[in-house]
């Protein structure tokens, strides 16, 4: 099957219940594009979940491998290379079922899907004739071709009434934004804070060895294990190479950063928006020229999260 097949095929089997852009829809035409978004939209939120889920489990496997086999180096726990070679196997596992679930593909094509359904909705509701299929942007013509397919297969309205549109598309989405921001920024913080954590305790360990081993080597005394305080020491500073190593490989791929710009410039980009329409009202320009934005902001998040593929964590 062909990526807009497997789509209906997931539409077909979804058991929950659809999104809808707003209530009350009568316009026939309106409630195809609102039915269509509705799918994409909880199809892509599940995929979504399921995504961070397995970033999860390689993260923390991938961290427990590091820490198993740093204790059965320095600690001499050797039962525990066995328990390396179980979450290995168990890494590789979730990497396959990764692959067979395909859920990051569908979780960003299934919302570039989404979205650009919810601009057309728009669109039609404030009574502009221009079809976002005519204004997608090259790099998503080109490599989600099945999602202009879907919009080319939409029918057009009957009649193009002109309807104010600023409060449940520029300022309800600036909200959304705004809630957002705070989201990310909130992760990143968290993100930030333990890095920091990280750094500071790993500069201590190194300058507590350093001071131990000059201590060991002026004094030379014999009632201390030295082999003992330097495995301590080892597992310290490795255990904080795991912590990085789990937060570089799980927060890393959610893109926190490129994520927050995003958003700011979605909330710029509605404020210049309301800005414009308090002087010239809802013209057909302004929401075409927001529509034509707003597609490529949405190329633009698509195209770093390909990068974010779930990938096996050692």
């Amino acid at each position: 099957m062909n990526k807009k097949e497997v789509f209906f095929k997931d539409r077909d089997e979804c058991s929950e219940e659809f999104t809808h852009i707003t209530g009350n829809i009568t316009d026939p035409t309106l409630k195809v594009i609102d039915e269509l978004y509705g799918a994409a939209d909880v199809l892509s939120i599940k995929n979504a979940q399921k995504h961070q889920r397995i970033l999860l489990a390689l993260s923390v496997i991938g961290t427990l491998i590091t820490m198993a086999f740093l204790l059965y180096d320095e600690a001499e726990l050797h039962g525990l290379i066995l328990a390396c070679t179980v979450m290995i196997l168990f890494l590789f596992y979730i990497r396959k079922k990764a692959d067979n679930l395909d859920c990051h593909r569908k979780y960003i094509e299934y919302r570039v899907l989404a979205e650009t359904l919810r601009v057309q909705f728009f669109l039609s509701v404030a009574g502009v004739q221009k079809q976002v299929k005519d204004i997608l942007p090259w790099f998503i013509r080109q490599g989600l071709p099945w999602i202009e397919d879907i919009l080319k297969a939409l029918p057009e309205m009957r009649e193009h009434k002109r309807n104010p549109i600023i409060n449940f598309w520029i300022l309800d989405q600036r909200t959304y934004h705004s809630g957002a921001l705070e989201k990310a920024q909130n992760k990143k913080n968290r993100d930030n804070r333990t890095t920091r954590i990280v750094i500071a305790i790993t500069i201590i360990a190194y300058i507590v060895t350093l001071i131990f081993e000059l201590f060991i080597y002026a004094q030379n005394p014999g009632n201390v294990d030295v082999n003992a305080v330097r495995a301590i020491l080892k597992i310290v500073v490795g255990t904080m190479s795991a912590v990085t190593l789990f937060t570089s490989s799980y927060y890393g791929k959610l893109s926190l950063t490129y994520t927050i710009k995003d958003h700011k410039r979605m909330i710029a980009l509605y404020d210049n928006a309301e800005r414009e329409i308090s002087k010239k009202g809802e013209t057909e320009e302004i929401l075409i020229e927001l529509a034509r934005e707003f597609l490529i902001e949405n190329s633009t998040w698509y195209s770093y999260q390909t990068k974010n593929k779930p990938d096996l964590v050692f």
